[in-house]
């Protein structure tokens, strides 16, 4: 049925696949490889791109996860091992990705060669209610954001937001309902944001957005303003709808902190000063 047709499949994939030489020379690539390693600039070099050689360039760095990942290449190169799946993180574009690598042995021209795959499962670290990002992912992208405003830009951002009263949502209309005001709220948190910006649920009625790290001073002026009052959305049925209401904290680097905890501790300040504010008036 498909002998005539002339095309690699693996081109249509959405996973990086290569094959590697037991050098780790790469003998062949997909063009989702290509895509991802020309927005990493990760580009071939003039003797060609060699796995090995950018693995032993990430340990260099202090990469652990990059040895583990070599180790189990050569495990595998060696005939040691049939195959090896491993996780490692790849920050790139600004955004925090976590990454499974899976390799595969196959003999050509009487050598091991490895097929590499490369599946980017950064949609794992989602909370099963809402749908954002967790509690890992969050933590990783603030990490990431520190890290690219101290290297290149002058502030990032951290937003803690608090769904207000939703013990009193769960006994006064019952769990389900509970979950439609956590579903709303991410919704509307969703929209508020850009992709950019990293949305999470942090915990039960706590969220979080990371925001991304070349914020100006005018954006966190605008920011603190739009929030100065907290958020308002609406669940249930059109003719009866509950009104639903969330505190926030913003927290800027280097304002506010220059570290993770720093910012955390200024943005819950914050939003149990505007908690408190609002349950006076």
């Amino acid at each position: 049925m498909f002998q005539n047709l002339n095309f690699d499949l693996s081109d249509f994939l959405p996973a990086e696949i290569a094959v590697v030489h037991p050098t780790g020379a790469i003998m062949h690539c997909n063009r989702k490889w290509e895509d991802t390693a020309r927005i990493g600039l990760l580009l071939p070099k003039q003797s060609g791109w060699n796995y090995i050689a950018e693995c032993q360039a990430a340990i260099d760095r202090a990469s652990g996860e990059a040895a583990t990942i070599l180790a189990g290449l050569h495990a595998v190169l060696e005939g040691d091992l049939p195959y090896f799946v491993g996780t490692y993180a790849c920050p790139f574009s600004g955004l925090h990705h976590w990454y499974q690598v899976q390799i595969s042995a196959f003999e050509f021209n009487k050598e091991l060669h490895a097929v590499l795959m490369h599946v980017d499962v950064s949609a794992l670290q989602r909370d099963p209610l809402t749908g954002l990002a967790n509690r890992a992912m969050f933590d990783a992208q603030l990490n990431l954001a520190l890290s690219l405003a101290g290297d290149a830009s002058p502030r990032t951002g951290v937003i803690i937001v608090d769904l207000n009263k939703l013990k009193f949502i769960n006994d006064m209309h019952g769990h389900r309902v509970g979950d439609e005001a956590l579903i709303a709220l991410a919704s509307k948190l969703q929209k508020s944001f850009g992709p950019e910006c990293v949305v999470a649920r942090i915990g039960g009625d706590e969220f979080g957005v990371v925001l991304p790290a070349d914020c100006d001073a005018l954006s966190t002026h605008r920011l603190r303003a739009k929030f100065k009052c907290g958020i308002e959305c609406s669940i249930g049925a059109a003719g009866k709808p509950i009104f639903v209401s969330a505190s926030v904290g913003v927290a800027f680097c280097p304002d506010d902190g220059t570290t993770a905890s720093e910012l955390l501790a200024s943005a819950d300040k914050s939003m149990y000063a505007q908690k408190r504010s609002l349950s006076v008036a």
